[in-house]
């Protein structure tokens, strides 16, 4: 056991050495789905993992069991004020207020944008002949899709992508008071007084759209106005780092696999069931800690109160008590119900959303491959994974897309 703990510590601490385990993740369900590692313990069996979301004592807030917050920007300091961040009540009167955005009906609004926004990227790029599917679309597509959550103009894209690289660096890179530091509260201080103006300009105006309807529940009390500016901070940043690998890992599932872009072309339903299942394989969210404020049981473990619980959500995805043959891409997998999304109360509001584009993506690739081959160079061995342990997307996918032979020269 010591061994697996040594490889298991050294994949936390340099992900980089490792990337994205297999072998790793099937010795981790097959000897210890609960491993102790001193003061966290790292649960990667599926069932385990969801005994733990559903655990009264289970909170996302380290404060609860005495850990202090990375960072103190003012950033981060609105980020702790975000629903993924908080508990309890907060969390249920916060999430109430979001979901009347994620309705069916007003998914179906926002479904033909999102899948406009995804042709009108993808079509220059595919027209060009190479290009990078991270960089030059599954960037840019979540900013979209965040903008047409909350009615957001396209024109105003560009600013808030790089707002929203800005919301990730600080995520995954908590900065203490140094220069570093005041350079990003400069940049958000930009980026909040743009928040501040659209919030006050829906209230003068309200529509139909999410800060309206935030605007709204600030001014009968039900949000504090540092909780709307959390809001509006995390819906337009939402998504740039999951969906972005979500995209990748699912563009990258569909070029290697033989035959798969024919069959969407012939199914299109398909691309759904194609992004769901590169989520599960791919896990764009590796892994995500609890705090527990009350001791839990897992199989013969017992997990002290006080403790932290490191959940190896990639690892839970390839359990093979859960999926028949885990490691292979399936897409008629009659079983998914995967994590990469989260569960329970903290379970991903954007999921929905996440399909739209993520099938709009794969329809555009699969019609493109009629005319152009579609192949990248990238394999398992060279595809450069996420730098931070709790990712664990492709940064860069290469893709080249020539015109098939027997069209070379003929007129488009």
């Amino acid at each position: 056991m010591d061994s697996l703990r040594h490889e298991l510590t050294r994949f936390i601490q340099q992900p980089t050495a490792q990337q994205d385990p297999p072998a790793l993740y099937r010795r981790l369900l097959a000897e210890a789905p609960v491993l102790d590692l001193g003061p966290l313990y790292v649960v990667s069996g599926h069932q385990e993992i969801l005994a733990v979301l559903m655990n009264p004592g289970t909170h996302v807030d380290p404060t609860t069991v005495g850990l202090p917050r990375a960072g103190n920007t003012a950033l981060l300091k609105v980020v702790n004020r975000m629903l993924p961040m908080r508990d309890g009540a907060d969390h249920t009167r916060l999430k109430r207020l979001a979901t009347a955005a994620f309705s069916h009906r007003r998914l179906e609004q926002m479904r033909e944008r999102i899948e406009t926004t995804a042709a009108r990227l993808l079509a220059p790029l595919i027209a060009s002949g190479s290009f990078d599917l991270v960089a030059d679309l599954a960037v840019p597509l979540p900013v979209a899709v965040s903008c047409a959550v909350l009615d957001v103009p396209d024109s105003e894209h560009d600013r808030i992508t790089g707002w929203a690289s800005l919301v990730a660096r600080s995520l995954l890179d908590p900065f203490g008071d140094g220069p570093e530091a005041a350079a990003l509260d400069a940049e958000f201080a930009e980026f909040q007084a743009y928040v501040e103006e659209l919030c006050a300009a829906r209230a003068a105006a309200p529509g139909d759209d999410l800060i309206s309807r935030l605007t709204a529940a600030r001014d009968d009390g039900r949000l504090d106005t540092e909780e709307l500016l959390a809001f509006v901070v995390m819906l337009l940043a939402n998504g740039l780092e999951t969906l972005t690998s979500g995209l990748a890992v699912a563009a990258w599932e569909l070029i290697r696999t033989p035959g798969l872009a024919a069959r969407i072309r012939t199914e299109p339903a398909l691309a759904a069931d194609v992004f769901d299942e590169a989520q599960r394989l791919g896990s764009p969210v590796r892994a995500s800690a609890r705090a527990l404020t009350r001791e839990i049981t897992l199989g013969g473990t017992v997990i002290p109160a006080g403790s932290v619980a490191m959940l190896l959500y990639a690892a839970a995805n390839r359990d093979p008590r859960r999926y028949a043959d885990p490691d292979r891409f399936d897409p008629d997998r009659p079983e998914r119900q995967h994590l990469a999304f989260g569960h329970g109360p903290h379970h991903c509001l954007g999921a929905p959303l996440s399909l739209i584009a993520g099938a709009a993506v794969l329809r555009g690739l699969a019609e493109a491959d009629a005319v152009r081959q579609l192949s990248t160079t990238l394999t398992d061995a060279t595809a450069r994974r996420h730098e931070q342990f709790a990712f664990g997307g492709i940064r860069e996918l290469p893709v080249v897309c020539p015109l098939r032979d027997h069209l070379v020269g003929v007129a488009a």
